[in-house]
């Protein structure tokens, strides 16, 4: 009987742990803070306890400053007013990979810092000892999509003190690791929101594309493009899924991005927190020489443009007379490939006609009426 009972619980137990719902991750790390310097030993985080425990931290970017930019209060030692020293860290995590490939990380500190990824042996770049300015180290990885635990070390002993953490990727400037890739829980089973985030340069325009395993009170998508890859701008928005843990796919498309590199992220708006970004993907729109048909020669004063290839947008129409005085100007739109028919209206002569558009400019003279 008791043997049977046992059996018992044992399913129940079972039949509730399959029947809890998965958990969604919550961007981010965790961070402990500890009085004292590491002085580069791993054990001293097992070895002490932390005085502050599991600090929600957004990414690593801790710019060098002697103040307490780490908001670490009476965890430091203070030689000199709000000058923190004689303290340590450890952030812990997981890192989502949304594409298979060789990945750098460049981890900036003063002092020591060392970034682990998957419980390896060995760090995938340090900055080692405290005799040292701020400065950055960088080291390379090939990393599978999906998750990989990510913990970094860190100490000040004096001076200033500092910690960021950048990486670069397939399709992927130097950038800052995102909140929208790092998890702070160590658990395996969560589900990460953002899958992939894909940037595809299609002729001159750029398709936009992204997948979620999982939304959180997810009120909207926003695209949002940069010519630098520093200062954005929205470009478009599309409504969020709020809670769900389906997967979700959404589609954009960019259809008149600039010639040269232009780089995208993806905002997600949340109703319980601040935004939560994509790490940021580079595209390079290479110009395409434009062929501009222009009929019927002779004419009575109207014309037609067939311009390819037909999907370069709006674009600027201008004539002007043999001085080189602008007499005419229209914005046409070339979206969908149709040929335009030009009414200028204008006195029978020759003119020079000039066709501005994303993807370059074209000049040719003209006769009107002859």
């Amino acid at each position: 009987m008791a043997i049977v009972l046992g059996i018992c619980m044992l399913l129940a137990s079972t039949a509730r742990a399959q029947s809890l719902p998965p958990v969604i991750g919550s961007p981010g790390l965790a961070a402990d803070y500890y009085r004292g310097y590491f002085y580069d030993q791993v054990s001293f985080f097992t070895a002490n306890t932390p005085v502050i425990r599991n600090r929600p931290v957004e990414q690593l970017n801790f710019e060098e400053a002697e103040d307490d930019n780490f908001r670490v209060g009476n965890v430091a030692t203070y030689y000199s007013p709000n000058r923190p020293d004689e303290f340590s860290a450890q952030f812990r995590g997981q890192l989502y990979v949304t594409t298979a490939g060789s990945y750098t990380f460049y981890l900036g500190s003063d002092d020591a810092a060392y970034l682990w990824l998957d419980n390896h042996p060995q760090p995938v770049a340090f900055n080692k000892g405290d005799s040292f300015p701020y400065r950055e180290m960088s080291g390379t990885c090939t990393l599978t999509a999906g998750l990989h635990t990510l913990r970094v070390d860190y100490g000040e002993h004096g001076g200033s003190q500092g910690l960021v953490l950048q990486y670069s990727g397939p399709d992927m400037p130097k950038q800052l690791v995102p909140n929208g890739v790092l998890y702070n829980q160590m658990t395996a089973a969560i589900l990460p929101t953002l899958l992939n985030f894909e940037a595809v340069a299609d002729n001159l325009q750029v398709a936009l594309n992204w997948e979620t395993a999982a939304e959180e009170n997810c009120t909207e998508f926003v695209i949002q493009k940069s010519r630098d890859g520093k200062t954005f701008t929205d470009l478009l928005r599309r409504p969020g899924g709020a809670t769900t843990v389906k997967a979700r796919s959404y589609s954009a498309i960019d259809p008149q991005p600039a010639i040269g590199w232009t780089y995208y992220r993806l905002q997600q708006l949340r109703s319980d927190r601040e935004p939560v970004y994509s790490p940021i993907k580079a595209v390079e729109i290479k110009p395409i020489e434009l062929t501009v048909s222009i009929y019927p020669v002779p004419n009575n004063g109207t014309f037609y443009l067939d311009v390819q290839p037909g999907n370069v947008g709006t674009a600027q129409l201008r004539l002007l007379d043999m001085s080189g005085r602008q007499v005419y100007e229209k914005e046409i739109s070339l979206t969908n490939g149709a040929r335009q028919m030009i009414e200028p209206d204008m006195a029978t002569g020759i003119y020079m006609l000039k066709l501005t558009t994303n993807a370059g400019t074209f000049s040719r003279k003209i006769s009107l009426g002859i």
